[in-house]
């Protein structure tokens, strides 16, 4: 299924409100790249915010099957920021995110850590504490397929 940026637009703007009426506006946003890094620039525009980190969750390979899981570059949170967003694309499997979840719990024990996705599987291990839709087959986001060269 091909999810454009028309709908992505209107779902972010729908989770949004979701998390504003929960949690309000978060401190700081981390993005899970790649998935999360469109999430998280215009999510962090929208509430003005500067404190956007990132980190890397590989747990694909080249033929869309899950390999193993690797997390590079865990950002360390400022003590001033409390209320901190994780955002990603999808939770699939929930092998990520409950393992990012945990090292941020554990580094962080005095923060409180929220994470939130457009897409959950409803068969994943765990669910985010923000999502809008269940995936129920392959999603090919448009920040994946819109920039590659299309081939005659």
């Amino acid at each position: 299924m091909y999810y454009s940026y028309n709908d992505f637009l209107g779902d972010l703007k729908e989770l949004r409100a979701k998390i504003e009426e929960k949690i309000s506006v978060p401190d700081a946003i981390v993005c899970i790249a790649r998935g999360g890094m469109v999430m998280s620039h215009m999510l962090a525009l929208a509430w003005n915010l500067r404190a956007v980190y990132t980190l890397n969750a590989i747990s694909y390979s080249d033929c869309n099957v899950q390999s193993s899981l690797i997390i590079e570059n865990m950002p360390h949170i400022r003590g001033e920021y409390q209320k901190i967003l994780v955002v990603d694309e999808i939770v699939d499997s929930g092998k990520s995110l409950e393992v990012i979840m945990q090292k941020f719990r554990s580094a962080h024990p005095e923060k409180s850590f929220y994470s939130a996705v457009i897409f959950q599987k409803p068969t994943a291990k765990v669910y985010a504490d923000f999502y809008l839709k269940h995936a129920v087959e392959w999603i090919d986001f448009f920040w994946e397929v819109d920039m590659l060269e299309k081939k005659s």
